[in-house]
């Protein structure tokens, strides 16, 4: 589809946009703010950024946005795995952490960094299903390519990029298998294909909330294809060599609105 930005709706930002706790949400005051847990790396640090204020600008309801930083795990002791030759981000494995870091209450939701966020994420919440341990998008993909973002090793592997984006029901019994112990030393099979899992465990949500760019398709005139939220997996606008990505005309907008928003702050 040409001319990509007509799906971007901003709603207009306030100051509590850029704490780092908080949301600009409308919902009640006394709600327990959902958390987001997005995955850092430093070499990515304004993909972070524009994620997460993409996601504060359009929230409805309170959340609560915590970087996994694997500096500050290691610090706490939480996580002390080697990194092995594969891993693409510093968050490949920290990310399992997620029900350990939410105390295994409540629905919580890991990201990646490479996320931008176009709807408000009330949206997914109410897709919530307690039934299921964990909800993501179930992709059926493989890349063509053999490398991505700053030349790292493109993997093929099967459930691949279904732990990129998941909801996970940090209560539920399974999910507290996944102690730190296991999450540093199950192998990346184990853990990115949800293998602690039965599959009727594992939730489905439409495509659009994990849009893979070079791979999803807007089908014009059909708006049960319009992405809600656009995963640049390959690499996004903040690597030079993706710049000029699908939808990356997007990121760089919300990447201006992210630059005045700060502006203003410091005013």
């Amino acid at each position: 589809m040409s001319g990509s930005t007509e799906l971007h709706h901003s709603n207009g930002v306030d100051a509590k946009t850029l704490d780092p706790k908080l949301s600009n949400g409308n919902g009640n005051l006394n709600a327990k703010p959902f958390k987001i847990f997005i995955g850092y790396d430093p070499r990515e640090d304004l993909a972070y950024e524009v994620c997460r204020y993409s996601l504060l600008k359009k929230s409805s309801i309170p959340i609560e946005i915590i970087p996994i930083k694997q500096c500050e795990l290691r610090q706490k002791g939480v996580y002390w795995r080697e990194r092995e030759k594969l891993e693409s981000t510093e968050f490949s494995f920290s990310r399992f952490l997620t029900p350990y870091l939410a105390n295994y209450e409540g629905w919580a939701m890991f990201v990646d960094c490479d996320f931008l966020y176009l709807n408000d994420i009330k949206e997914l919440v109410d897709l919530i299903d307690d039934k299921y341990a964990v909800m993501c998008v179930h992709h059926d993909y493989t890349p063509k390519e053999t490398t991505k973002m700053d030349g790292a090793v493109q993997t093929v592997y099967p459930r691949k990029n279904w732990s990129s984006m998941v909801l996970y029901n940090c209560g539920h019994p399974k999910n507290k298998l996944l102690t730190p112990e296991v999450v540093n030393k199950e192998s990346g099979a184990f853990l990115h294909r949800f293998q602690w899992l039965e599959d009727n465990e594992i939730g489905e949500i439409p495509f659009v909330w994990n849009f893979l760019v070079g791979h999803n398709k807007v089908v014009e005139g059909d708006k049960s294809t319009f992405p809600k939220s656009i995963h640049y997996t390959l690499g996004g606008p903040w690597f030079e060599q993706w710049k000029d990505c699908e939808f990356g005309d997007l990121w760089v907008k919300e990447l201006e609105e992210y630059k005045k928003a700060i502006e203003k702050k410091v005013d």
